[in-house]
């Protein structure tokens, strides 16, 4: 029943979404720009060329970012957590830094392909000193790992930004740069987001046991190696890519993971569903917000959700204390 009716919802910010901005478009406009796509016609090309594909990529975004947060507090049991412990987010900002400061005049593209690059290099680091330290893999080391790298390339960074005077280039793409993303960049993400989907989904059951009780999972003959790097390697290959392609927007992978936990309880077959239809939810409607309260001027989406995203943290940080 709350699946069906987030769906309805997401269809419904998504419609909204295309009525949405400066040009004055109607239900028959849409309609026809769905049905019979007219390229000579301007409103056929700002709903199917700008509106729609910049929807969609909100609902996309918003799900890969929800599901991987999901994942991380399955794997690290901590309802803090979020995708950006692995480092993804500095990882893909540090790449940037270098593609802004020496080769500035790169295709959109480009952008996407070198940041995620920088995701998989984080991530890669992260893995690479948790898997080779001398005791197995823990939800502590991730986290320790995770935090080394962002504080290290977050610092190269700064220093880049700095000196090549780079940093107005980096904010805009901080701020979530959803208005980017057309036909082209969508088919990329969304792909690679399905198999992740469908990584977890496999893992579901052993993320349930393993959310619960590392010492229950261990005893059903659970691999915990094995399913803590598909899990992670299914968070870098959705969140990352969507870091690449609309930046760090943060604080999503941390409100509807917890949300939905609320709503659904313990058990991630339904969890990682619903968490990915109320992420999309969120982003679509923060999206379509950014886009209207101050028409025709856009506040980044990122500010928006970290208007949500803030107090939401320090309540469950002062949750999380409160229990310890």
């Amino acid at each position: 029943m709350i699946f069906s009716i987030s769906t309805i919802v997401l269809v419904s910010g998504i419609l909204l979404s295309l009525y949405s901005g400066a040009a004055d478009i109607t239900a028959g406009d849409i309609r026809a720009a769905l049905l019979n796509f007219d390229a000579s016609d301007n409103v056929h090309v700002i709903i199917n060329e700008i509106r729609l594909p910049r929807a969609l990529a909100a609902a996309v975004v918003g799900a890969a970012f929800s599901v991987s947060g999901a994942v991380m507090q399955a794997m690290t049991r901590n309802p803090l957590a979020e995708p950006g412990l692995l480092g993804i987010n500095s990882g893909a900002l540090f790449f940037l830094t270098i593609a802004f400061s020496f080769f500035p005049h790169l295709p959109y593209l480009y952008l996407v392909l070198l940041s995620f690059a920088g995701v998989l290099f984080s991530a890669l680091i992260v893995f690479a000193a948790v898997y080779f330290s001398k005791s197995r893999m823990t939800p502590l080391k991730l986290i320790l790992a995770g935090v080394a790298v962002t504080l290290f390339f977050s610092s190269l960074s700064a220093a880049l930004q700095v000196y090549f005077d780079v940093g107005q280039e980096i904010a805009f793409w901080s701020a979530g740069a959803i208005q980017n993303i057309d036909w082209h960049n969508l088919l990329i993400i969304t792909p690679w987001f399905i198999i992740g989907m469908i990584m977890v989904m496999l893992i579901s059951s052993n993320l349930t046991a393993i959310s619960l009780n590392e010492e229950t999972a261990i005893s059903l003959g659970i691999h915990m190696t094995r399913t803590r790097i598909i899990a992670l390697l299914a968070v870098v290959i959705s969140a990352g890519l969507a870091v690449s392609a609309v930046g760090a927007v943060a604080f999503v992978g941390l409100i509807t993971p917890h949300i939905t936990r609320k709503i659904a309880g313990s058990d991630y077959k339904v969890i990682l569903p619903l968490s990915g239809v109320l992420g999309a939810v969120l982003v679509v409607y923060s999206d379509l917000a950014a886009r209207s309260l101050f028409a025709p001027v856009e506040i980044p989406v990122a500010v928006l959700i970290a208007l949500i995203g803030v107090p939401f943290f320090l309540y469950l940080a002062g949750r999380v204390r409160h229990e310890i």
